[in-house]
C-alpha cells in the first residue's frame, strides 16, 4: 500500500469502536473489583505476588489510558503518528509479557519447582520470543490523521504480525497442557470428592484457555481477512481480556488465602490454589479450616481469625504463589 492511500473513514469508525470496547472492559472490570482489590491487597503487607499484581493491573490501566488518547489525538504529522503506533505495540507486548511471566511463575509452583520445568518452559519461551520479534521488527505500515492516528498494515506486513499473536496462542496452549497433565498425572492420589478439586482445577484452566484462545485467533484471523485498516483491529480487545482474567485469578487467590474454608473443610493438595482461572474464581479449596461464624465475604480481611476462642492464622496468597507446593501438603 502507497502513503498516499486514504484509509476509509468507515475502517476507522470500526476499529475506533473495537478499540472502545476492550478498554471498555478493562475499566469497567477494575471499577468492579477495586473493592476486593482495596481490602485484600492494599490492605496486606507487600508480597512478591501483590507487587506481580499491580504490574499487571496497572501498567495495563495507564497505558490505556495514554493509548486511548493518542488514537483520537490530532497529530500534526506522520512521524509523530508512527511513533505513537509504535508506542501502542510496544505496550501490547510488555503487557502479554507480564502476564506471561506471571503463568510461568504458577506453572513453576504447579511443578514443585522442578528445573526439568523450568529449562523447558524457558526454551520454549526463548524460542517463541525470536519468532516474535523477527515478525514484528521492520514492517511498515501507512497513517492517515483523518479522525485520529490510524495505520494499515500491508498483507506482508499483517501476517508477519500475526506470526506474533499465534506464537502467543502456543505459549497459553503450553501452559494449559502442563497444567493438564499433572492435574490427570495425580489424579489417582485423591479420593471420593477430593477428584472434585482436581475436575475443578481442569475446568477452571479449560475455561481460561478456552476464553483466550477465542481472543487470539479472533484477533489473529483479522490480519488475513481483514480490510488494511482494520487488520488488528481486536489486538487492544485480545490484549485487555489476557490482563483482566489474569486480575481476576490473582484477587481470587488472595480472596481464598484470607478467607480460608468459609462454611467447609478446605483442604490443600500439592496444587495449592494455584490454578483456579474461571472467570467467576469461584475455586473450593484454601489454606487452613477457620470458620468464619458468618461474618460478611467482603469484610476488612485479617490474617488471624478467631475460632471457639482460639486464633487460628490463615496463609498469606505469598505462600501458594511463590513457593513449591510440595511443601503444603
Amino acid at each position: 500500500m502507497d502513503d498516499g492511500d486514504a484509509i476509509p473513514l468507515s475502517q476507522v469508525y470500526v476499529h475506533n469502536y473495537l478499540h472502545l470496547l476492550g478498554i471498555v472492559i478493562l475499566f469497567y472490570d477494575h471499577a468492579i473489583t477495586f473493592d476486593g482489590e482495596f481490602w485484600r491487597v492494599w490492605r496486606t503487607p507487600r508480597s512478591g505476588a501483590s507487587i506481580l499484581f499491580f504490574v499487571n493491573r496497572y501498567f495495563a490501566f495507564f497505558s490505556n489510558i495514554a493509548i486511548t488518547a493518542g488514537n483520537f489525538a490530532l497529530f500534526q504529522t506522520i512521524q509523530g503518528c508512527a511513533h505513537y503506533a509504535f508506542y501502542r505495540q510496544l505496550s501490547l507486548i510488555v503487557a502479554q509479557v507480564i502476564v506471561a511471566v506471571i503463568q510461568f511463575l504458577r506453572t513453576y509452583a504447579l511443578y514443585g519447582r522442578d528445573r526439568r520445568i523450568v529449562i523447558a518452559v524457558l526454551s520454549v519461551a526463548a524460542i517463541l520470543l525470536s519468532l516474535s520479534i523477527w515478525a514484528v521488527v521492520g514492517q511498515t505500515s501507512t497513517y492517515t490523521l483523518a479522525q485520529g492516528c490510524h495505520a494499515a498494515s500491508s498483507r506482508t506486513s499483517a501476517i508477519h504480525i500475526a506470526v506474533a499473536w499465534e506464537a502467543l496462542f502456543i505459549w497459553d496452549l503450553m501452559i494449559f497442557s502442563l497444567t493438564f497433565f499433572k492435574s490427570i498425572q495425580n489424579r489417582g492420589q485423591y479420593a471420593g470428592g477430593r477428584n472434585d478439586l482436581v475436575s475443578l482445577m481442569i475446568r477452571d484452566g479449560a475455561i481460561y484457555f478456552g476464553v483466550m484462545a477465542c481472543a487470539q485467533c479472533s484477533n489473529t484471523l483479522t490480519f488475513y481477512l481483514s480490510p488494511p485498516a482494520l487488520r488488528g483491529c481486536l489486538s487492544t480487545f485480545a490484549s485487555n481480556m489476557s490482563v483482566t482474567m489474569m486480575s481476576r485469578l490473582m484477587l481470587n487467590l488472595h480472596r481464598t488465602t484470607m478467607n480460608g474454608s468459609r462454611n467447609y473443610d478446605a483442604t490443600t493438595t500439592e496444587f495449592g490454589s494455584v490454578m483456579s482461572t474461571n472467570m467467576r474464581f469461584t475455586s473450593r479449596f484454601g489454606t487452613t479450616n477457620v470458620h468464619t461464624n458468618g461474618a460478611h465475604e467482603e469484610d476488612a480481611p485479617s490474617n488471624s481469625r478467631s475460632a471457639g476462642g482460639s486464633s487460628v492464622t490463615a496463609a498469606t496468597s505469598e505462600d501458594y504463589e511463590m513457593r513449591d507446593m510440595r511443601t503444603l501438603t
